[in-house]
């Protein structure tokens, strides 16, 4: 009965999917050859083909040194370069200038509309621009798409834009908006510097289309915001292609334009793979070999007593980073569509090394350090989960937030807090290094382990804030060094408690109090707890290997004394310890043995 009702179940499900991809199918079907949608078309290219430069221009509209300015940089140029396909950033200077009169009063509106969004008050801002192009109807024009996006402190304007290229003198004039619509077409169009530029677009774009819009977006329902015409001279350059931008919106009363002597870089879409592929050989380099000096970390402490020395925050730290890593990777992947398979494997790549090893280890270094608290049967245990779980996304939460509020806004204010979220997380030795001076302990972490895991960690933030060609664009800056020197820093004072001892740096009257198994031997009664006719036979014995212990002895068979008045061999004890911090008599919990 269960397996008939099961298979019933599957058939309607089957049945119900087939039902809606056909009504999907036949709704698209109609909606694109609906009534509304012919009557749109016809009265789309009646207007359209009606235009003309001397009724329709908005170029004609701008202010006079707008145009010159356009009209200059559109000039024809001996040295221009033909293939535009790629990816430009750059830098932008807002130009103030005196308008055209465009109101019925005489005077510029200068009145923003609601909902629109500008780089009003700024005076300089980034730019970054993908272009792609595909051959048009006319072989000396190229069609053009893609995305811009303008940043200035807190404003931020993400733009889809189409335009065309002329092949003969290297220029290009775009129209870019908000969301791309019927009227990005007529925008496009009447950008045109000049009466034959303006007659060529209209031609090119009617033969293009064919009496048919390819996508049905009505201008009632794109998205509003400030529209932007943007003229553009590519030029060649040693390591890609450099362009002049001149950016002006008629409808938002904005001018910007390529600083003097300034240029947009651009890289083809080939050369910004192969810099991907470079960047994802290496950093998959790093990360197998940072999977490597874990799985040695983790041989060097295959007790509970190693372990206890390993700081758990450290390794949270790490996870954590390691988890930035996964979804920085994830949201590239979602991101730049051509390139998809190789952020994706950088993204699993973390992913399989932060929890498989890195979590894995942390459980296991937790588990030894608190074991209440991942005993789910106890209201401690519970607790103690629930609190693994809250600090673990109140760090990640707020940290993915930062590092999208930089991507998406590179202002001051994210610029600060990004800078105070990575001096917090590359931190993450200074609670191993706590940890060594409360134990007295500085031997548990493999040194290849501690410099492999600085150098691997660092090259994330180096790579994006260090090197100018990287391939998200960011500005370096000479903060990223201080960052590397305070990471290393820490590196290099763990690797010294090794060798100095874990209190090496600390001033003899600030050390914590230690234990010290160097102590006298203690009685009989003292040891036993029992009189010492009794137990004289058993008169300091090391109870681990059964042999004399001598008081005055300095090789290995010297004496050691636990807080609970044990006797035994400083050799024995040491290796015992080096399974068990407890007592082998009595069970009593043992302080770590300090080095040096």
């Amino acid at each position: 009965m269960e397996r008939r009702v099961l298979t019933l179940g599957c058939a309607l499900a089957v049945f119900g999917l087939w039902l809606l991809l056909s009504v999907g199918d036949s709704w698209l079907d109609r909606s694109h050859n609906s009534p509304e949608r012919r009557a749109f078309e016809h009265r789309w290219w009646s207007a359209f083909r009606r235009m003309s430069y001397a009724h329709n221009s908005t170029f004609a509209l701008l202010p006079d040194n707008v145009q010159q300015s356009a009209v200059a940089l559109l000039k024809s140029s001996s040295e221009f370069h033909d293939s535009i396909a790629g990816l430009y950033h750059g830098q932008w200077n807002a130009v103030h200038f005196t308008p055209h009169q465009n109101d019925a009063n005489g005077h510029w509106n200068n009145t923003l509309p609601a909902g629109y969004e500008r780089p009003a008050n700024a005076t300089n801002g980034a730019l970054e621009m993908t272009l792609d192009a595909e051959p048009s109807v006319d072989d000396s024009v190229s069609l053009i798409s893609g995305a811009a996006q303008l940043r200035s402190g807190g404003f931020t304007t993400h733009l889809t834009l189409q335009g065309l290229h002329w092949h003969t003198n290297g220029t290009a004039v775009l129209y870019a908006v908000p969301e791309l619509s019927a009227q990005t077409t007529v925008g496009l169009v009447r950008a045109m510097p000049t009466a034959h530029t303006f007659d060529q677009a209209r031609t090119v774009y009617d033969e293009t289309l064919g009496g048919r819009l390819l996508s049905y977006t009505h201008p009632d329902d794109a998205l509003d915001g400030c529209s932007y015409h943007i003229y553009m001279h590519f030029g060649s350059a040693p390591s890609g292609v450099q362009a002049q931008v001149l950016t002006v919106s008629s409808n938002c009363n904005v001018l910007l334009a390529t600083p003097s002597g300034q240029h947009v870089s651009g890289v083809s879409h080939a050369q910004y793979r192969q810099k991907t592929m470079r960047y994802f050989r290496t950093s998959l380099a790093l990360i197998l070999a940072q999977a490597v000096l874990l799985l040695l970390q983790m041989r060097a402490t295959p007790t509970h007593a190693t372990m206890s020395m390993v700081s758990h925050y450290t390794l949270a730290m790490l996870a954590v980073l390691d988890t930035y890593s996964f979804i920085m990777h994830s949201i590239a992947c979602l991101a730049f569509g051509g390139m998809y398979l190789l952020y994706g494997a950088m993204a699993i790549a973390a992913y399989m090394l932060t929890m498989s090893l890195y979590l894995k280890y942390l459980i296991s270094v937790w588990k030894v350090q608190s074991p209440d608290a991942f005993d789910a049967l106890n209201a401690a245990g519970r607790r103690g989960l629930l609190v693994m779980y809250v600090k673990f996304y109140a760090v990640l939460i707020p940290g993915v937030y930062t590092i999208y509020a930089f991507i998406d806004s590179r202002s001051r204010l994210n610029q600060w807090l990004m800078g105070i979220l990575l001096t917090v997380m590359y931190s993450y030795w200074l609670p191993q290094i706590w940890l060594n001076v409360r134990r007295g302990v500085a031997r548990r972490l493999r040194i290849d382990y501690i410099v492999g895991s600085s150098i691997v960690h660092l090259f994330l933030p180096a790579y994006f804030f260090a090197c100018p060609e990287n391939i998200a664009f960011i500005r370096p800056t000479p903060l990223i060094w201080i960052l590397v020197a305070y990471s290393l820093a820490q590196a290099a004072v763990l690797v010294l408690q090794r060798f100095l001892g874990a209190l090496f740096f600390i001033p003899a009257v600030l050390r914590p109090d230690v234990y010290s198994y160097c102590a006298s031997l203690p009685s009989v009664d003292e040891e036993s707890c029992v009189g010492a006719d009794q137990h004289t036979d058993r008169m300091h014995k090391c109870p681990i290997c059964l042999m004399p212990v001598d008081a005055t002895s300095s090789s290995e068979l010297a004496h050691a004394v636990t807080p609970c008045h044990h006797v035994y061999h400083d050799a024995c004890l040491a290796y015992w310890m080096e399974i068990k911090l407890e007592c082998p008599v009595c069970r009593a919990v043992l302080p770590p043995r300090v080095d040096g």
